[in-house]
């Protein structure tokens, strides 16, 4: 019998130690996080028109009908705190119902607090009184090429999936003809659910969020960096939104030179640490700027009171500058359109109209005013608010003229 508990007992601490060899640092780090990944399901509710005659628009008083469909979709996320979840904005973007479903597999109603869809970033609130652990925040600024990291989440509905794979690139920036992103690059296999599920070093420390895959190449995959969510976090939980920072400049696309500034405001903190009108803009928290909608993707996640490091060129001398963000001057958004385009609007009636302008080849005195960027606007504020949204970036104007909608593209 003694001779049978030696035995069993050396089995069972072969198995012990070789378990051990086993539990790497990449395991470590998993069994640190994983409670804090959940599963993401959507409910989208879309309606479509439909009539039996070939969709005949002549039918559509007589025989037409509206079909609704509901779609689902799904994703992953992660609690930072407070029963707070990450998550990219498309994955919840236009959904009826969000639910959560964390390690318990139990699933939980979820409710939108706020994001920003040109960061792809969203937050989620549960309510709840379990409290679900959060996970340990890393610093995006700070990584190192070939580091090993763990891309988890959700692909196809699976839970907790994890792979692993090395940052190729720390700053990756993806150019396209509707936008400028800037990601961690990582050959870790990020598959379509896992959009929203964290990206993790073997410290267990979020470095980035599961945006994307490149689907031209296989193998590589790409993460919004984590410091983009700790500098807007604040402020979606504070305004359901991003404040735009005010940089105080104003800049003209040069297909040769790049950005260069066309404008100064004198009481903004840019002129007062000496860039004036004529310097070119070269980069941005070390990042190189050349046209308006990279200047808008980098300024999206800097609300006001942030610091930025900003280089400008001038006569081939690099000049650097520390700014601090301020809030935009009341009604600034009405106050560029006036003096940049000579548009000038007012309420008349139920309508915001054109009272005056200097592009009428484009837009006429009288034209009724009806979105922005997509956006219904009902008075002068919300015109304000959307101009300075969407500052530096395209502003899409919706107007109507003697029976006819058309838009208007403009920058500033």
């Amino acid at each position: 019998m003694r001779y049978i508990l030696i035995i069993l007992s050396l089995i069972l601490f072969s198995n012990n130690l070789f378990a051990s060899h086993r539990i790497n640092d990449v395991v470590l780090a998993i069994q640190k996080i994983e409670k804090s990944v959940v599963n993401i399901r959507t409910e989208k509710i879309i309606k479509k028109s439909y009539n039996p005659f070939f969709n005949d628009p002549f039918f559509d008083d007589f025989f037409g009908f509206e079909r609704t469909y509901k779609t689902q979709s799904l994703g992953s996320g992660f609690f930072v705190d407070n029963n707070i979840i990450v998550t990219n904005y498309h994955v919840i973007e236009a959904a009826n119902k969000i639910f959560i479903i964390p390690f318990d597999n139990n699933q939980y109603e979820a409710q939108l607090i706020g994001g920003d869809k040109l960061l792809d970033i969203a937050l989620l609130k549960i309510n709840t009184d379990k409290k679900f652990p959060s996970v340990k925040l890393g610093d995006s600024n700070h990584l190192y090429l070939g580091e090993t990291v763990i891309a988890m989440g959700n692909p196809y509905g699976l839970s907790n999936s994890v792979t692993t794979g090395v940052i190729s690139n720390t700053k990756r920036i993806i150019k396209s003809s509707d936008g400028f992103s800037i990601f961690i690059q990582t050959d870790a296999l990020i598959n379509p659910g896992n959009s929203g599920g964290p990206l993790i070093n073997l410290d267990a420390e979020v470095i980035g969020i599961n945006s994307a895959i490149y689907r031209e190449a296989q193998g590589i995959g790409f993460s919004t960096p984590i410091n983009v969510l700790k500098r807007i976090k604040p402020e979606i939980l504070k305004y359901k939104k991003i404040r735009r920072g005010f940089l105080g400049i104003l800049f003209e696309e040069n297909e040769d030179k790049g950005l260069v500034i066309s404008r100064v405001e004198k009481n903004s903190i840019a002129y007062k640490t000496g860039i004036r009108k004529g310097d070119i803009l070269y980069s941005i928290e070390e990042i190189p700027v050349s046209n308006k909608k990279a200047l808008n993707y980098i300024l999206r996640s800097y609300p006001p009171n942030s610091k930025i490091k900003i280089v400008i060129k001038r006569k081939n001398e690099l000049l650097t500058s520390s700014i601090k963000l301020t809030e935009y001057p009341k009604n600034y958004g009405l106050k560029i359109l006036s003096e940049v385009y000579g548009l000038k609007f007012k309420r008349k009636g139920e309508y915001i109209v054109v009272t005056h302008t200097n592009i009428p080849a484009y837009i006429k005195k009288g034209d009724v005013l009806l979105k922005i960027n997509d956006k219904d606007i009902q008075n002068l504020n919300e015109l304000n608010t959307a101009i300075i949204n969407n500052f530096y970036g395209e502003i899409r104007i919706s107007l109507y003229r003697k029976g006819a909608v058309f838009t208007i593209l403009l920058t500033l």
